[in-house]
């Protein structure tokens, strides 16, 4: 059948959004350039994971007996296990499977669906096509890979997204999803306070007057049955009854708070597969390194130690979060594993990165005017220069869409603090690439600059800003170190 413009002018159904995505990645990873010796670190950890459950002969899901890692990302891991077991596979072809079924999740409709539940304005087929070649273009290469973040973030927004549903098949859905999240990234408990903020907005607003104790039982009930086995398996090797992933080995410091440490060293990591920098692209931080050496043992003994450290440098502190945040967005790298420190097309990858993060504060800022201008409605009003009047006043509610908000920035806003990965604000980096595709109108914000002095300044602003930004990655490129100083 011939493809017709309408076809992109009109929103595309859920199945095609997903099989298309599935195309797009079952047809790319494997021209990717990885190899199987190359899955390492991080991935081959996961992988070798999943066989905790099998370590004692037959299946046991108790069996399972990492501290730092919570069981459901090895779970889902196990039948790419078992693919590779039947068909001799590599764990590297069995990943990418399982990669592209991610990608298929996430992109063709967790970050699709939440953005019309959210604004109420469905993509339509061309500007889902551009969300999903932007999200190619920056993360593709993390789907060959075994990591948590992907099926987390999938997991999230899903559950977020199944919060928006009627029904107790629908709550305990969503309770368990989220649950998942959680176990997989523990940094996703951040995004309570919005998970919270949603069941008493959505249930709580439009169907005030139904709203019935079931529907929260069921959500509970949902969580509980995904972090059951973690409390049971956190009771059995470690003897704490907490149904959250503990993030620490007996006897050591948690995680988190070793991670306060580092962040205050170092300002960036990549993790490394380029044979003359092993293992760690690691980038320091000078000014926090001598405050750190001020501190006892040159690392904190609890998180009030880091808070009153934080209170009493308050401006390095303040400028290291703002770099925090830079870097986390600065994508050199559309992979977690760098095979070239200096890729083809880096540049380029890097210049469109700023100028769509250029776009996407320009969004947000219009959007603020116009909250600002609009403060007495309760009505969720978009960044964008509409066609029809009608159409510019979404029938969202704000409190829903901010409560949304801070379930996806309130773990990115906690990452800072520590060793910056890219991977580490995803979320943030996936709202801007939606934002920026689903409203940006080229011709028509170039029609509405109007004179030629003001598009010139205009230009010129943007220039300034992208120059800006290339600026500070080369500033953070000069701090690189040698892989031996990296911290572990």
């Amino acid at each position: 059948m011939p493809i017709s413009l309408s076809q992109f002018r009109s929103p595309w159904p859920a199945y095609w959004r997903v099989l298309a995505t599935l195309a797009l990645y079952a047809a790319y990873l494997p021209l990717s350039g990885y190899g199987p010796s190359q899955f390492r670190y991080d991935a081959a950890e996961y992988w070798e994971l999943s066989l905790k459950f099998t370590q004692h002969g037959g299946f046991a899901l108790l069996a399972f007996d990492e501290p730092l890692r919570g069981y459901l990302g090895p779970l889902l891991i196990l039948p790419a296990r078992l693919l590779c077991h039947f068909t001799g596979w590599s764990m590297l072809a069995g990943a990418r499977v399982l990669g592209a079924g991610w990608a298929a999740l996430l992109f063709g409709l967790a970050v699709p669906a939440l953005w019309a539940r959210s604004t109420g304005r469905a993509h339509s087929g061309g500007r889902w096509l551009a969300v999903l070649a932007l999200g190619f273009l920056f993360w593709r290469d993390y789907f060959n890979f075994t990591l948590s973040d992907m099926p987390a973030l999938a997991l999230l927004l899903l559950g977020l997204l199944a919060l928006g549903r009627r029904g107790w098949g629908w709550a305990s859905l969503a309770g368990a999803l989220l649950a998942g999240a959680v176990n997989i990234r523990p940094i996703y408990v951040a995004a309570l306070p919005g998970i919270i903020g949603l069941v008493l907005l959505g249930w709580a607003g439009a169907r005030r007057r139904r709203l019935q104790a079931g529907v929260l039982a069921a959500l509970a009930a949902g969580a509980a049955l995904v972090l059951l086995p973690q409390l049971l398996v956190n009771q059995r090797y470690f003897g704490q009854a907490s149904p959250l992933v503990l993030a620490q080995r007996p006897g050591s410091a948690p995680l988190y708070l070793r991670q306060l440490a580092w962040g205050t060293a170092f300002q960036r990591y990549e993790t490394s597969l380029i044979p003359a920098i092993p293992r760690s692209l690691v980038y320091a931080d000078s000014a926090g390194q001598r405050m750190l050496a001020n501190v006892p043992g040159g690392r904190f003994g609890s998180y009030g130690q880091f808070l009153g450290f934080a209170a009493a440098h308050p401006l390095s502190t303040a400028a290291r979060f703002s770099r925090h945040l830079f870097n986390g967005l600065d994508i050199r790298y559309p992979t977690p594993y760098p095979t070239r420190l200096h890729p083809p097309g880096q540049a380029l990858l890097r210049l469109l990165n700023y100028v769509l993060l250029g776009l996407g504060l320009s969004l947000i800022f219009r959007w603020g005017k116009r909250e600002k201008s609009s403060s007495n409605s309760n009505v969720l009003v978009l960044p964008i220069e509409e066609i029809t009047p009608q159409t510019t006043i979404l029938p969202t509610r704000k409190s829903e869409a901010m409560a949304l908000l801070v379930a996806l920035l309130l773990p990115c806003l906690l990452t800072l603090p520590t060793l910056m990965e890219c991977r580490f604000l995803l979320p943030l980096h996936l709202l801007l690439l939606t934002a920026v595709a689903a409203c940006w109108r080229p011709v028509e914000w170039w029609r509405r600059l109007g004179s030629p002095a003001r598009r010139l300044a205009v230009l010129g602003l943007l220039g300034v800003w992208v120059w800006g930004c290339w600026q500070l990655s080369e500033a953070t490129a000069g701090q690189r170190r040698p892989p031996r100083e990296a911290p572990e």
